[in-house]
């Protein structure tokens, strides 16, 4: 039955409505969604402190994030912490709904079960609305709490975070984590008494992730390749015990695809894997600046390692753009390796590389596994930049691939204007250009770095001070010629 029972001797005393913060708490019944009924002097006289979270005034989908943490970090209400969240505008219905879709478990009551009333009658103890806690002695705490500052409230008071292995649960074993692409099955043996479990992810970084709630003892969940992650099963049992099982890790792995670049060539990631090839995934759209910085240095690395035909396999990939566009981009930056757009089905390889930002990179081994990717929180032994194209070779020769350089040809010009020799270059390269023309000669940065007037038509560039790296050649503001330094 769905009560409440308030002490009215305030009301006796000139309360009104909405009244002045009682002097300590006040005895009440509230039903939650369930049906299930809680008196909050059975709670407090029981040696628990009482912690209520208002959803106020109007909420069609309450972000479950906080209640949640504070429910499971402080033991399920089974030690000294009992959560609640107070619904005032919502009813039962909603309330099951929200629950069932978010995997929150603290009792929720609406204004079926008396949210409304309670509210009005302590709505004066709390600075901000939201948060309320009342001590097992009945006295109300009078200070702000907040997200920010909860868990420091609640150590301050002695309230220390707590296992929810308080009653019947025990753990889920066997636990056996299998990837089958593109997603990861995991399977368990159960609890007897389980009402169902919780399947979660403990990031690198220490935080628990829950990624949902199962009837079963298997599930399969979306894998997320650059992250890996140490999963974990929750029994939960009908007294609101649970109980973790132990955690099967699985490092970061690639997941095959199949795509078509802009050329109309189909490339499969574990066709060139199996051919004992690094792959390499540069991922960018046409007109992000961050990826115009870097795509120089790529190409550069691209001829440095052999074209694709060697250690390593470059390939783009543009989630944004279409083939056109991504025409564009190879033709302005000289780029010889695939690339992949929208249309051949860079957008999914974004969605299952789970690629929300550019420009990104991963690096995968033969073996499938992720040797580096950027955004990853997984401590990879190894890391590049291409901001500075010396970490990647460094990296690169830790790993161990090798160099092979590809630069023959690279002296074709835009209607054979410029000629430029020896290629690779150390000490200076010839360049033999038609007539008086203003050379320019630019890094892989597309930073200027020399510039003068040939009035003949052999000019010697003197490269001995030249960093190691690609070097674009620019005449009279049309011709390109390219030429590389190795000293």
């Amino acid at each position: 039955m769905k009560k409440i029972l308030f002490v009215l001797a305030f009301l006796a005393l000139g309360w009104q409505l909405k009244a002045q913060c009682p002097p300590e708490a006040v005895d009440f019944t509230l039903t939650d969604c369930y049906g299930i009924e809680y008196n909050l002097f059975d709670l407090l006289d029981g040696g628990q402190y009482v912690f209520v979270e208002f959803f106020h005034p109007v909420v069609s989908n309450p972000d479950p994030t906080w209640v949640k943490q504070a429910y499971h970090q402080y033991g399920c209400n089974g030690r000294e912490l009992f959560v609640m969240a107070l619904w005032r505008s919502e009813d039962d219905e909603a309330a099951l709904a929200w629950l069932n879709n978010t995997g929150a478990e603290c009792p929720v009551v609406t204004h079926d079960g008396g949210a409304e009333e309670f509210f009005n009658l302590y709505e004066d103890c709390m600075d901000i609305p939201r948060w309320f806690l009342i001590f097992p002695n009945h006295e109300i705490y009078m200070e702000t709490i907040t997200y920010s500052n909860m868990n420091n409230v609640f150590d301050n008071l002695g309230i220390m975070p707590d296992n929810c292995n308080f009653g019947e649960c025990t753990s889920p074993t066997n636990l056996v984590a299998e990837l089958i692409d593109p997603e990861l099955r995991l399977s368990w043996s159960g609890v007897d008494n389980a009402h169902h479990y919780h399947v979660c992810n403990r990031l690198v970084t220490g935080v628990v992730s829950y990624i949902q709630d199962v009837q079963d003892t298997t599930c399969l969940i979306n894998f997320d390749p650059r992250q890996g992650g140490n999963y974990f099963v929750i029994s939960h049992c009908g007294d609101g015990s649970e109980c973790a099982s132990e955690i099967a890790s699985v490092p970061p792995t690639a997941l095959d695809f199949t795509a078509t670049d802009c050329h109309g060539n189909e490339i499969h990631l574990s066709d060139i894997l199996k051919r004992g090839q690094y792959v390499y995934m540069d991922f960018f759209y046409y007109s992000c600046g961050s990826c115009r910085l870097i795509e120089p240095n790529i190409v550069d690395s691209y001829y440095r390692y052999g074209c694709n035909e060697e250690d390593i396999f470059y390939v783009g990939v543009d989630g944004t753009d279409n083939d056109e566009r991504c025409l564009l981009w190879c033709e302005e930056f000289d780029v010889q390796f695939p690339v992949i757009s929208r249309d051949g089905g860079g957008r999914e390889i974004f969605s299952l590389y789970h690629i929300f930002g550019v420009p990104e990179c991963v690096l995968i081994a033969p073996d499938y596994s992720v040797v580096y990717a950027t955004g990853s929180t997984y401590p990879f032994e190894y890391s590049l930049n291409f901001t500075d194209l010396q970490t990647v070779i460094d990296a690169f020769g830790a790993i161990g691939i090798e160099e092979h350089p590809c630069y023959d040809g690279l002296d074709e010009t835009d209607g054979q204007r410029v000629s430029l020799f020896p290629n690779p270059a150390d000490a200076f390269v010839n360049l033999l250009a038609e007539g008086s023309s203003l050379v320019q000669i630019y890094n892989a940065l597309g930073q200027l770095m020399d510039s003068f007037v040939s009035k003949n038509q052999q000019a010697r560039i003197e490269t001995s001070y030249y960093p190691e790296g690609l070097y674009f050649v620019q005449v009279d503001g049309q011709g390109f010629g390219k030429f590389v330094v190795k000293h």
